[in-house]
């Protein structure tokens, strides 16, 4: 695919980028109140059934988030758009834990992570890539639906497992297929956002909204090994340590080494019936 140089493209990026700002500035920083989950709710990746549009933008997270809930699962919905913070939540995960102590800690806490790989089989997704297509050719639409169907491939093909933390005798590592009350998904739209969404049985939080009592949540986006970080190649000795540390592309690497350390957030949750 060739870079794209077309003056159509360089008029419409910062016009996206323009309205994503606008956007999150319009949005409080922390959900404000419980919500309902539609009724057509699906954990696919996708966020078409809130019509694209969630309830908040935190900035230590850098990223969209809905949580919402039914008579009978809690769900959480996440939006990334930058790719620097779309490749920390594919290396790193996203972890939410629900505190129902009065003091937020996450020590303690009912915590699920999505998503989690096995040592060597992260997908190799270029987040940038879409930047290659050339938006003036006739081939773009085609090629943008091609790029969004192999990354989404990668990950459904390689993200199999979440972890669990403090839910009752689950296992630490379950199966994406697990018939625990625990699901998760995530996916690339056309615009290359990233939606990553996960579900709880409210029974395995010992939550109910016959009884509605308020919580606290906490939404992490798990640090990520500097392996990972686009722009850097590693190379390690025999024993692990890095021998060797190439700075392939320092404006790339830059970017991306400011996404390297855990962030969060923090909120509070009451059940809607």
């Amino acid at each position: 695919m060739k870079k794209i140089t077309s003056p159509l493209f360089k008029s419409i990026l910062p016009a996206l980028l323009f309205f994503n700002i606008a956007n999150a500035q319009k949005l409080p920083h922390v959900q404000e109140t419980g919500l309902r989950a539609p009724t057509n709710i699906r954990v696919d990746g996708k966020a078409t059934e809130w019509n694209n549009r969630l309830q908040a933008y935190n900035k230590a997270i850098q990223a969209y988030y809905t949580l919402s809930n039914d008579d009978n699962k809690l769900y959480l919905t996440v939006r990334a758009v930058k790719p620097e913070i779309i490749n920390k939540i594919i290396n790193g995960g996203v972890s939410l834990t629900i505190q129902k102590k009065i003091k937020k800690t996450i020590n303690g806490g009912m915590s699920v992570t999505y998503p989690v790989f096995n040592t060597g089989n992260r997908p190799n997704i270029n987040v940038n890539s879409m930047a290659l297509i050339d938006q003036s050719s006739k081939d773009a639409g085609r090629l943008i639906d091609s790029l969004m169907s192999l990354n989404n491939s990668k990950l459904s093909g390689k993200a199999k497992f979440i972890r669990v933390s403090g839910i009752g005798d689950l296992d630490t590592l379950v199966s994406v297929y697990n018939i625990d009350g625990i699901r998760a998904a995530s996916a690339f739209n056309k615009k290359m956002a990233y939606t990553l969404e996960l579900s709880i049985d409210l029974k395995l939080l010992g939550l109910s909204v016959n009884d509605p009592v308020m919580f606290n949540y906490n939404i992490r986006f798990n640090q990520i090994d500097i392996d990972f970080v686009p722009g850097i190649v590693i190379t390690r000795k025999n024993d692990g340590t890095i021998d060797m540390m190439n700075v392939v592309d320092p404006k790339l690497a830059n970017s991306f080494i400011s996404a390297l350390s855990t962030t969060d957030c923090w909120g509070e949750y009451t059940l809607v019936k």
